[in-house]
């Protein structure tokens, strides 16, 4: 039997034990109690906006993404993308051409980044649900169309399907320079119809403009180089390892960019905020800790005699600080245990009822609702976290207690 553990127990349950050092305690208690469950709810309300913020724009990015390490353009080996074919797994793959252009439509313009891809490609994508207006198709009956982001729809004035209105694409020339007194020389002209407009995030809905392959080639005057290849994976979980065979067979003068890779300051930002508030509640936490000093001195001080007699029947030296140190981890772990406990209550009530609304009823939010995602590194942290600082406000008290009492008890056997 661990007898300090078992002291500590009895005192923790004690009733015997003065009213002050009890409200102390209690004190003590309530205070890493409410700020374990804060830091729960907190995490995980930014493990959800994390999530909707993820799948936002898992809409449309894809799972993986080739780009060259030097350059913009680069020509595809038919060879080498026939083995990427090859790799288990993969849905869909297509070559893409980002470039940015001015639009026109009637007497509006806009500037936006023109995506070109597969008009296939689209359907495996989420992009295809995304669609607030007309269809998602890029190519129909021999015609070409654009899918356009909703902030630049806003800004040309456009509804959604107009086959009578093309709109205009300009992009700068390639083989002619940029002439300052006729600058439209310089550019190279081709109309498309408007088939929808998607909404998905305002990054997307302001910069792109999606349109068919074959189209952009003819725009650009490119029979066969490319800017990037996109990759759909049928499993979402095997992205680690489809990238790295892909990364083998493409050589290191490419990069193979996964989701988080693809918008590196986006997460990074979401990551540091999220420790950010880690650590001030952690300094909350912290504070509330105080109260566990004075509880424990205040034992220490009431229970002195019954150390002291412990101590004289022949207990080690070390054994009233174990005591303390025990006492105070039971203090803190109950409220820390509880308070996480209280915490995920409230998560799962939100998570599943929803009842910590975004904005009015008839707000434009992705989400109706705070999001909450689970975490279960979040449980392990907050729990080490009350852990170790419980530990930390005992060791003072503890070591006080032991030197008292241990002092005391060797004075009066000399």
């Amino acid at each position: 039997m661990n007898l300090p553990l078992y002291i500590a127990r009895k005192y923790f349950f004690s009733r015997n034990i003065s009213n002050v050092i009890h409200v102390i305690s209690l004190i003590s208690i309530l205070g890493i109690f409410f700020g374990s469950a804060a830091l729960i709810i907190i995490l995980s309300a930014f493990n959800g906006f994390e999530s909707v913020v993820g799948k936002l724009y898992a809409s449309f990015d894809s799972d993986l993404k080739i780009v060259p390490v030097t350059g913009k353009y680069f020509t595809p080996d038919s060879l080498t993308m026939n083995k990427i074919k090859g790799i288990s797994g993969i849905k869909a793959m297509t070559p893409v051409i980002e470039e940015n252009a001015e639009l026109r439509y009637r007497s509006n313009q806009s500037f936006a980044t023109i995506k070109a891809i597969n008009p296939d490609y689209i359907h495996s994508s989420g992009i295809d649900s995304m669609i607030v207006a007309g269809n998602s198709n890029l190519f129909e009956d021999s015609i070409n169309y654009a899918v356009i982001g909703g902030g630049i729809a806003y800004t040309l004035n456009l509804r959604g399907y107009d086959e009578f209105h093309p709109i205009q694409i300009y992009v700068p020339r390639k083989d002619v320079e940029i002439s300052t007194h006729n600058p439209e020389n310089s550019l190279s002209e081709k109309n498309i119809i408007s088939g929808g407009i998607f909404s998905i995030q305002q990054d997307f809905d302001q910069r792109y403009v999606l349109m068919p392959i074959g189209f952009a080639r003819e725009l650009l005057g490119e029979n066969k180089a490319v800017t990037a290849i996109e990759i759909n994976l049928k499993d979402k979980n095997k992205v680690a390892d489809a990238k790295a065979k892909i990364q083998q067979i493409m050589g290191s003068r490419f990069q193979v960019l996964d989701r988080f890779q693809q918008h590196p300051s986006l997460y990074k930002i979401m990551h540091v905020e999220k420790a950010a508030v880690y650590l001030v509640m952690s300094l909350i936490l912290l504070i509330a800790t105080f109260n566990l000093i004075g509880s424990l001195l205040m034992l220490a001080l009431e229970k002195q005699k019954d150390m002291a007699i412990l101590l004289g029947m022949g207990a080690r030296s070390g054994v009233v600080k174990r005591i303390i140190t025990f006492e105070g981890l039971l203090l803190s772990v109950s409220g820390g245990v509880i308070g996480m406990a209280v915490g995920g209550l409230i998560c799962w009530l939100q998570l599943t009822y929803g009842f910590v609304k975004l904005g009015s009823s008839d707000s434009t939010f992705v989400v109706s609702a705070y999001p909450i995602a689970f975490n279960a590194w979040d449980f392990v942290v907050v729990f080490f976290t009350v852990l170790v600082l419980g530990f930390l406000a005992s060791w003072y008290p503890a070591y006080m207690a032991n030197k008292k009492i241990g002092v005391g008890v060797l004075s009066s056997r000399d």
